[in-house]
C-alpha cells in the first residue's frame, strides 16, 4: 500500500472512530456486542511465528480495548445477559460481552491478569478432551512444518493434496528468498477448504516424515482452570470435545459426543454449568444447531455483528478483533462499528 492510500485509510478510520460511539447511542435499548478473542501473546513471543495474524492480540492491546469499551459499555457475562433476555428482564442500555475461544495457555497466562486488572468477566470455550495436554491445533501443526520445509528443503514430505497447496508458496517465497506468516497463513487458508478429518490426518502425515514434532504445551490444563474459576470472572463453555468443524456430515452419535459430550465433561472438570456453546470455525448444521438448542443456552459463531434481545441466542454474531486490525484507540473502534 503507498504512502498516500495509507494516510487517506487512516483518515477515515480516525472519523468513524470519531462518530462510532454517537451513532451506538442510536441502537435499540438493549444491544450487545460480543468480541471474539483467541489468543494473547507478548510483543517479543516467539509463538507468534507460528499463529495467523488474525488469531491474537498483545497484552497491551487487550488492556487498551478494556480502557476503552469501559467508557462506553456495561462489562457482562454473555451467560446472564443471555437469561436476563430470555426472562424479559431489564438489560443494559448498551452491553459488551468478552470471549475466547480454544483454550488456550496464554489465556491464563496473560489475558487474565488484564482482565483481573479491570473486573472484566470473559467466557473461555474450552475443547474438552485438549484440557492439560500437548495437543496442537493444525493450523500451528501446518505453519510450523511449512516453516521447516523452507528452512531445510526436503525435510518434510507433504502428501497429496497438501502438497499442491504448499508447494506454490514455498517457490513464490524461496523465489524472493524469505517466507512470511503471510505465507504460512495462506497455506492454512487454502488448507481449510478440504474436511476436517483429511486435513488432520494430511498434516500428522508431513509430520510422521519429519519425525520431531514435540512442542511446549498450548492449552490450559485443569489447574489453570480451576484457578481462572477461582477468580469469579471466568466462566467456561463448550467449544466441542475435539474442535470438530460440524458443517460436514456427521452422524448422529459423533454430534453428540462433540456437542453433549464435551458439556458433560466441562462440568465435571469446571464445577460449572456449563451454559454456552460456540461453533467451531463458526460451522453448523441444521442438525448441530438443534441439538446445541436443546442443551446449551445460548451459542456464538464467528458471523459479525452486535446482537440485541430479538435475535436468535444460538446463532449469535461477533466482533473478530486482532492486533494487526484494534491495536490502537481508533483502529479499536472502528472495528467495534463494523466498518473494517
Amino acid at each position: 500500500m503507498s504512502g498516500l492510500k495509507r494516510m487517506a485509510q487512516r483518515a477515515v478510520v480516525h472519523a468513524i472512530a470519531r462518530t462510532a460511539p454517537l451513532t451506538w447511542r442510536w441502537r435499540r435499548p438493549g444491544a450487545l456486542v460480543v468480541l471474539m478473542y483467541h489468543r494473547v501473546l507478548p510483543r517479543d513471543s516467539p509463538v507468534r511465528a507460528t499463529e495467523q495474524p488474525g488469531m491474537y492480540v498483545s497484552p497491551e492491546t487487550l488492556d487498551l480495548h478494556l480502557s476503552e469499551l469501559k467508557h462506553v459499555f456495561e462489562l457482562v457475562h454473555l451467560e446472564d445477559w443471555l437469561r436476563r433476555a430470555r426472562q424479559g428482564l431489564s438489560l443494559p442500555r448498551l452491553a459488551c460481552a468478552i470471549t475466547f475461544d480454544d483454550g488456550w495457555r496464554d489465556n491464563y497466562e496473560f489475558a487474565l491478569p488484564v482482565l483481573r486488572k479491570h473486573a472484566a468477566p470473559a467466557t473461555i470455550f474450552l475443547v474438552s478432551s485438549y484440557i492439560g495436554t500437548a495437543y496442537r491445533f493444525w493450523p500451528n501443526r501446518l505453519m510450523s512444518l511449512v516453516q521447516h520445509a523452507f528452512a531445510e528443503p526436503g525435510s518434510v514430505v507433504f502428501p497429496h493434496p497438501l502438497e499442491h497447496i504448499v508447494a506454490p508458496v514455498l517457490a513464490e517465497a524461496r523465489g524472493r528468498g524469505a517466507l512470511g506468516v503471510e505465507d504460512t497463513d495462506r497455506v492454512v487458508q487454502h488448507a481449510k477448504g478440504l474436511e476436517e478429518a483429511q486435513i488432520r490426518a494430511l498434516v500428522e502425515t508431513a509430520e510422521q516424515s519429519r519425525g520431531d514434532t514435540l512442542q511446549a504445551r498450548e492449552i490450559v490444563n485443569r489447574d489453570e482452570v480451576v484457578a481462572m474459576a477461582a477468580t469469579g470472572l471466568i466462566r467456561f463453555g463448550s467449544h466441542t470435545a475435539t474442535h470438530l468443524r460440524l458443517g460436514g456430515r456427521l452422524s448422529a452419535q459423533a454430534l453428540a459426543g462433540e456437542i453433549v459430550g464435551s458439556r458433560t465433561s466441562l462440568q465435571d472438570l469446571t464445577g460449572q454449568s456449563i451454559e454456552l456453546f460456540c461453533y467451531p470455525n463458526g460451522e453448523t448444521s441444521p442438525e448441530a444447531i438443534e441439538l446445541v438448542r436443546r442443551h446449551y443456552l445460548g451459542a456464538v459463531t464467528t458471523g459479525k455483528g452486535w446482537h440485541d434481545p430479538s435475535a436468535d441466542p444460538h446463532l449469535i454474531r461477533r466482533i473478530g478483533v486482532h492486533e494487526d486490525v484494534s491495536n490502537g484507540r481508533d483502529p479499536f473502534l472502528a472495528r467495534l462499528s463494523g466498518w473494517r
